[in-house]
């Protein structure tokens, strides 16, 4: 007689057929899910050499085509640099050949400055000796009508027309007499010969003129040679006059003027 399964044992059997085919199937997919990842993986790879090897070519390329570059430019540049360097050599031959000619040009300035500078020196009176020309001959027409005439008076007229005649060139040439006579006795314009006592004017000042000065503009050319009033001496005083000694304060202590 026949065991009939419980409604237990029919369930329990339904289950381990369940898991029993489920199981199957894993193990019949695992092993094509393996392999579509393996040819994934196997493809990925594949791309990826394949990039690598495109870049590496890429790579290369781009190294010779940069190396060819830089060879071209090396080229030109050192062509540039002989053209320059050419360039170069000739401007400085040019500013060389120009300096020679400025040191030239002032080596002949300098020299023709240098003689005229001698020659302005040499004729440096020239104008001075035109203008005094008609004074030397109106003296030779003074000489020569004195020894006809015999004229004091005409002669004596005659030299002052002359003297005026030279104080007025002297004056044109800028040497101008100083002016002495009775002025207050100046060192720097005047040189006392001697000194002279005297109430009728007041002490220290010019009372003869011996030999006048003159000026050049403001330069003293020759002081005046004079004779200086000095006080009237006391009871028992010795002299009424006396001679300056050499060196003594009257005397001029420069060639120069007051201010």
């Amino acid at each position: 007689m026949s065991h009939i399964p419980t409604h237990e044992e029919r369930e329990r059997q339904e289950v381990q057929a369940t898991q029993t085919v489920a199981q199957n199937t894993a193990e019949v997919e695992s092993p094509s899910l393996e392999n579509e990842n393996q040819s994934e993986v196997t493809q990925r790879e594949k791309m990826s050499n394949s990039v690598e090897k495109q870049s590496e070519v890429g790579a290369s390329g781009s190294m010779a085509d940069q190396e060819q570059l830089a060879a071209g430019e090396t080229a030109l540049t050192a062509e540039d640099y002989e053209k320059q360097i050419a360039a170069l050599k000739q401007e400085v031959e040019d500013f060389r050949n120009r300096a020679m000619r400025w040191q030239a040009e002032l080596e002949n300035y300098q020299k023709r400055i240098a003689r005229q500078l001698v020659e302005e020196r040499k004729y440096a009176a020239i104008e001075l000796i035109r203008d005094l020309l008609p004074v030397y001959d109106n003296l030779q027409r003074a000489a020569q009508s004195a020894e006809q005439n015999h004229d004091v008076g005409q002669l004596l007229q005659g030299i002052r027309m002359i003297l005026k005649q030279w104080e007025d060139v002297l004056a044109r040439h800028e040497c101008r007499k100083i002016e002495a006579l009775h002025q207050p006795f100046d060192p720097n314009l005047h040189h006392a010969i001697s000194r002279q006592a005297t109430g009728d004017v007041p002490p220290n000042t010019v009372l003869y003129v011996a030999q006048d000065g003159f000026v050049l503009h403001d330069r003293v050319v020759r002081p005046s040679q004079v004779v200086v009033s000095m006080a009237l001496p006391g009871p028992g005083g010795e002299g009424a006059s006396e001679p300056v000694e050499p060196g003594a304060s009257e005397e001029p202590s420069n060639n120069h003027p007051p201010a």
